[in-house]
């Protein structure tokens, strides 16, 4: 009896140690720095609300920004219904950004009746539009989407017209970026949100 409790107890213990580990382990990936991919520059666009927008109205909250365009009947309603439920969930003073792929037809006031929908609050969420040049340079070069104009965006399927990434590009306070999360994985919603609370915990330099 007495070998049978002291085995007992050692397996009791080696679990302990086990759980011990595992949630060190999962604590300490957690605190993992995210790595600097580079600094967004100097951009000049505007929201839904018809407000200027540049690079020092972003600087000071971490964020994370997507590519959509209003006539998209496909991709781009998934992508918003999804920073929609990024928005109910998002840790004080974040921001978010949807850039459009045509800024020919989605004016501020497009832009403006498209959030409506999806309950997009102006004060943390700002749909942008601009210059085509001005747009697809931030997407492109600072965010690291994929954007694109079909050749003949006239003859060219309505959801062909413009080709972009289905991802959320995430900044930190100091306008940088650090990750990008794919909006086709299924728990694309979580990774965003999760990522966001670490980027405005962070301490910035």
């Amino acid at each position: 009896m007495n070998d049978r409790f002291q085995r007992v107890v050692w397996a009791v213990f080696a679990v302990v140690l086990l759980i011990i580990g595992s949630a060190a382990f999962f604590i300490e990936s957690h605190r993992v720095a995210l790595p600097i991919v580079g600094p967004l520059r100097p951009f000049s666009l505007t929201n839904q609300a018809g407000t200027f927008v540049s690079l020092s109205s972003i600087k000071g909250a971490a964020g994370a920004v997507n590519v959509i365009f209003t006539a998209c009947p496909t991709q781009c309603p998934k992508l918003t219904a999804q920073m929609s439920r990024i928005q109910s969930r998002m840790p004080p003073g974040t921001r978010l950004l949807s850039l459009t792929a045509d800024p020919k037809h989605d004016t501020p006031e497009v832009l403006s009746r498209y959030g409506l929908p999806y309950h997009a609050d102006t004060n943390r969420w700002w749909f942008l539009t601009g210059t085509k040049a001005e747009i697809y340079r931030f997407a492109v070069e600072d965010l690291k989407f994929n954007l694109l104009e079909a050749a003949d965006p006239a003859t060219a399927r309505l959801e062909d017209r413009f080709i972009h990434s289905a991802d959320f590009a995430l900044f930190d306070r100091a306008a940088r970026l650090r990750a990008v999360v794919h909006g086709e994985d299924p728990d694309a919603v979580d990774q965003v949100v999760r990522l966001l609370k670490k980027l405005q915990r962070e301490t910035m330099p």
